[in-house]
């Protein structure tokens, strides 16, 4: 269908944001002991109390709660059909799942293709997840990279953390640390040895210009990189001139830069959330900032006259929120 006008775009873009499946870059959540359910998500932004509902009403008796996981633990119970009125019925329904039940729901709720559950190296072996929509995300130990007497052993380091992939079938691994000796000596090598996909937290434009000139000298090595707003825009050039490093947004701010410079090949949003809950009332609130900058982006073209489709906008949505990041962390063949 050809989308001949603002309303129509708007609404088109909306909906194909709103029912499209997504993929979740980081979900650090223990999903075989991690607490679920109201208490656990009041805990992030309201003050404890005995029962879920004393805390909504001790954190709503003075000001409307505008914090940002208060909308995400609102938006995430009405996704779960449980009474965002009362939550300490809330907090018992919940609780009557049986717990892979629970978690299915919460992804069904969240539309969710694949979400990277990061696992420590010491809990690999624990790392068995019923539901194939989660998919272990190995973070080394950094002990590892720790000099001892004898300066560090890399390939010993490297050993282990293969080792560690193998026990669980991760295929990712993530680090949060900038360390330029680690990456040259251990990761980076054994990403382009193993085949893995390197996730990567950066925090300067520094440490984003020298990560960009270390991922070209190994051929081959997929990675996805996050920085702080401040400098993501530079990580966003880096990622232009590069097809093997993927930008995943630390939220939707730049949307419209990376659409400009990088077309559709990014991921816009992470929820980096610590419940599951937690994950999948972000990404509702995600998803509307999203579509609206979606449309805003698509508005110059229409205006200039080109001609539209909803197919199209449908395929650009698909590889914003799911194919990019399942290119990175299942690709077709391994390097």
């Amino acid at each position: 269908m050809i989308i001949s006008d603002k309303q129509e775009l708007r609404r088109c873009v909306k909906q194909a944001v709103r029912r499209a499946q997504v993929c979740e870059a980081a979900l650090d959540f223990d999903v075989h002991g991690g607490e679920t359910g109201v208490s656990a998500m009041l805990e992030l932004w309201a003050r404890p109390a005995a029962t879920p509902g004393e805390a909504l009403r001790r954190a709503t008796a003075e000001h409307t709660p505008f914090q940002t996981d208060a909308a995400a633990t609102f938006a995430a119970l009405d996704a779960l059909h449980l009474p965002v009125s009362d939550p300490d019925r809330a907090q018992t329904m919940a609780e009557a799942y049986e717990r892979p039940a629970y978690l299915r729901e919460v992804l069904d709720a969240m539309r969710a293709r694949c979400v990277l559950v990061r696992v420590p190296m010491a809990r690999a072996g624990e790392a068995v997840f019923e539901d194939d929509r989660l998919e272990p995300l190995l973070a080394p130990d950094a002990a590892l990279f720790v000099p001892g007497r004898y300066g560090v052993d890399y390939a010993g380091a490297a050993r282990a953390i293969a080792e560690a992939a193998r026990r669980c079938g991760a295929r990712n691994l993530a680090t949060d640390h900038f360390d330029e000796p680690a990456l040259r000596y251990c990761l980076l090598p054994l990403c382009q040895d193993e085949g893995y996909a390197l996730h990567i937290r950066l925090q300067t434009v520094e440490q984003i210009d020298r990560f960009a000139l270390l991922l070209d000298a190994f051929e081959g090595v997929r990675a996805l990189a996050q920085a702080p707003a401040d400098a993501e825009l530079r990580l966003i050039d880096a990622a232009a001139q590069r097809v093997r490093l993927l930008v995943c947004l630390s939220d939707t701010a730049h949307i419209e830069a990376a659409l400009g410079r990088l077309g559709t090949r990014f991921v816009p949003f992470s929820a980096r959330a610590a419940l599951t809950e937690q994950m999948l009332g972000r990404w509702l609130l995600a998803r509307e900032s999203i579509w609206q900058a979606l449309a805003a982006a698509y508005l110059p073209l229409a205006r200039a006259g080109y001609v539209l489709e909803s197919a199209a906008v449908e395929r650009d949505v698909r590889s914003l929120l799911s194919e990019n990041l399942i290119g990175l962390c299942r690709p077709q063949t391994q390097p």
